[in-house]
């Protein structure tokens, strides 16, 4: 059997990155001069990525287990948050309160079903595809009760549950890091810092977040591979998750407008509208009111703790009126995405994909009325294949992960010992900050007052962007 040839165009951290030196140093230093890289058949750059992506999936499960341990209630397990410890550890979850609230234990069909909350009917508040994967996770769950095949273990019905789609969006997450090993080329062991992000252990399981993220990672990759249909389909499929996937339409137009070739963005754009049209058509149909209620939710809310707007309010007193938020976060996310436009026509270097895609994304949940502290993990795939600076970005995602904490601590209360708005505003401030770092520094590489160290690691190309040429 003939073996791999040696790799002589992978680039080593432990020579690039100071923050890996120590790491290195301690498994017993770099490699050395002499030594067969690419030549491994088993233990490759993506097995190891993909095992310690899922030891973090796995510390990312334990992270939320004093949320779905139970106790026996009149001989029945039931869920145990007493003392409020999904505060005090942090470990709340949606999907857990979700399946009771959502009519999901009793098996309630989604958009369907409806509930009464302090006088306001309300239905299934997320997007069709998000909808009908929580439903299909109920059922899942609820077999493997009915069929005693989980019956002898002592836990309630929703740990279950959560268990169940928590294997799912880790296969997903999985997915994800193994297609941006592909993405990164000869830069492959950048994605260490995806697999390892600090913000897969806290938010891995918060939401149904890993979807959409594998959703737009496969599109990314499906256009670097010219298949514009395939990639339509996968913003299509990820639009029907959440909305942030469409945002990859805007980076493909400015490239298209750039280089005056529109088949990408025109099959691109046309494909995702038919996908997206073919999952929620039917359910609009059939149930208009609950179909609607992703909608009308998000235009009555105001602003989550961690916005931009929230933490004016703390700070200031002054607060905004729903209805004058939504104007305000649309029109500051408008000219945001506005001058990501023009900036990617006229800046000196052509933008590469995944940079384009990372500021719009970024601008979204800077001005965004709603950034749920789990849609940071949309930027961990993006931010890593964009500037893959590892001091950077590891520090950002640190900041990203305190987030959470100190925000469930806060909503303890000071009642119950929680943490006044201080603390959580300098987290949020700093969270901010490394965030518009992390988009400076994309500038910067574009306006050539910077080196781009993924074209560098690819003689001057991206390995993604440049397929897209005819």
């Amino acid at each position: 059997m003939t073996r791999p040839a040696r790799d002589t165009h992978r680039v080593l951290p432990s020579f690039t990155e100071p923050l890996a030196r120590g790491f290195v140093e301690f498994l017993g230093g770099p490699v050395g001069r002499y030594a067969l890289i690419g030549r491994q058949r088993v233990w490759s750059p993506v097995t190891v990525l993909t095992l310690v992506a899922m030891v973090f999936l796995a510390l990312a499960y334990m992270f939320r287990v004093p949320c779905i341990t139970g106790s026996l209630v009149d001989a029945q397990w039931s869920l145990n948050w007493s003392g409020h410890r999904q505060y005090v550890a942090a470990c709340y979850n949606d999907i857990v309160p979700l399946y009771a609230v959502e009519g999901l234990e009793d098996g309630h069909l989604p958009y369907a079903y409806s509930w009464d909350d302090d006088g306001q009917t309300r239905y299934m508040e997320y997007p069709v595809l998000s909808g009908y994967f929580m439903y299909l996770m109920a059922a899942v769950a609820r077999f493997l009760r009915a069929t005693g095949l989980v019956g002898i273990l002592p836990m309630p019905e929703v740990t279950v549950y959560f268990t169940v789609t928590a294997f799912v969006l880790g296969l997903c997450w999985v997915f994800t890091v193994r297609a941006c090993c592909r993405l990164a080329g000869n830069r492959i062991w950048d994605v260490w810092l995806i697999a390892a992000s600090p913000l897969v252990i806290v938010h891995a399981f918060t939401n149904y977040d890993a979807l959409p993220i594998l959703c737009a990672v496969l599109a990314v990759e499906a256009l670097g591979r010219r298949r514009f249909v395939w990639a339509g389909v996968l913003v299509g499929l990820g639009t029907a998750f959440k909305l942030w996937p469409l945002f990859l339409l805007g980076a493909v137009l400015t490239l298209a407008v750039r280089r005056k070739d529109f088949r990408p963005f025109a099959l691109t754009t046309a494909t995702a509208a038919v996908t997206w049209l073919v999952v929620n058509v039917p359910v609009a149909l059939a149930y208009p009111t609950g179909w609607r209620e992703f909608f009308r939710l998000n235009s009555t809310r105001g602003a989550e703790w961690t916005t931009v707007y929230e933490l004016v309010r703390r700070l200031t007193g002054v607060g905004l009126e729903p209805e004058t938020l939504n104007t305000v976060s649309l029109v500051l996310f408008g000219a945001a995405c506005l001058a990501i436009f023009v900036f990617g026509l006229r800046c000196p270097k052509e933008p590469r994909l995944v940079q384009l895609f990372t500021l719009i994304v970024a601008a979204f949940l800077l001005f965004n009325k709603v950034w749920s502290p789990q849609y940071s993990l949309w930027l961990v795939p993006l931010v890593v294949l964009a500037l893959p600076h590892w001091r950077l970005v590891f520090t950002w995602a640190w900041a990203e992960a305190l987030v959470w904490p100190i925000l469930m601590w806060h909503l303890l209360g000071t009642e119950n010992k929680g943490l006044g708005p201080e603390l959580l505003n300098v987290a949020v401030i700093a969270r901010d900050g490394l965030l518009i770092a992390v988009c400076v520094g994309i500038i910067y590489v574009l306006m050539d007052k910077s080196v781009d160290v993924v074209r560098t690691a690819h003689g001057g190309f991206d390995p993604v962007m440049t397929k897209l040429r005819n």
